[in-house]
């Protein structure tokens, strides 16, 4: 059980200054410079865009337990409000798939299916086996909110999903898909929060030596879940962030070295 506290409604009420609509993002012009792109970039691109389908879909349906593991109905709360963000975040890189990469699929589970295919493996393993495995840990009350949190908010987003934002943004600078761009700022712009909120959630919780040792030996290898579609100087910058977040939590024994 987390302890209760003023703090949630602070992240609360920065849920509610980053809403964005999904729907209201132009993307036709990003559709008609898409094949006019050189074929290396798009087969980039394609990892990264496919991966990120496929994550920010399993993120938003497996979301839900972590709100009951929390024990507190604040933080329970804020929970919803970032499932909420999830739930945007799938429409808009199920936007970019149906119609700049123009995957096939009149669904969306049929487009996240054909992106599965174009996502890099370290990803697809730890969306859609990873997760849902954990999630169906937290409902069934056989493991903590701690460890849930350090998963999804320390490694999932603090490392995986960042180094992929990183990625994508550095690759989009020259403005030539400039909805795709809009997109990944506004979900990067969400992730902050989230994984600071996570951070705080770990504050409270104070889990155990086992639990930060876990998340770090986690962290080492997550930032390489892309393979070659994330640069190697973006996931050696991404990776030290985990150790970096705990030590200013002062979650981390002081006499731990240093990864």
């Amino acid at each position: 059980m987390l302890p209760s506290g003023r703090w949630p409604s602070f992240f609360s009420r920065v849920a509610a200054r980053l809403q964005w609509d999904a729907k209201a993002i132009d993307l036709a012009p990003d559709a008609r410079a898409w094949p006019e792109l050189p074929d290396e970039r798009r087969e980039r691109l394609i990892a990264l865009l496919a991966g990120f389908c496929v994550a920010e879909d399993a993120v938003a349906e497996h979301l839900a337990p972590f709100g009951d593991a929390a024990n507190n109905s604040l933080v329970a709360w804020v929970l919803f409000l970032q499932r909420r963000d999830e739930q945007r975040h799938a429409m808009i890189f199920d936007r970019i798939v149906a119609e700049v990469l123009e995957l096939p699929g009149d669904t969306k589970d049929e487009r996240r299916d054909a992106a599965r295919a174009h996502a890099p493996a370290g990803v697809v393993e730890l969306f859609e086996e990873r997760l849902p495995a954990l999630a169906g840990e937290l409902a069934a009350g056989r493991t903590g909110v701690d460890t849930g949190i350090g998963l999804y908010h320390m490694i999932l987003e603090g490392i995986v999903l960042a180094a992929g934002q990183c990625a994508l943004l550095a690759d989009l600078d020259d403005g030539a898909l400039p909805g795709v761009r809009e997109g990944v700022e506004r979900v990067e712009r969400d992730e902050r929060w989230h994984i600071g909120f996570g951070l705080r959630c770990l504050i409270e919780a104070r889990p155990s030596p086992e639990v930060i040792d876990d998340v770090l030996a986690s962290a080492q290898d997550a930032a390489g879940a892309w393979g070659d579609a994330v640069p190697r100087e973006i996931c050696e910058a991404v990776a030290p962030n985990c150790r970096r977040r705990l030590s200013v939590a002062k979650l981390l024994d002081p006499g731990a070295a240093a990864v």
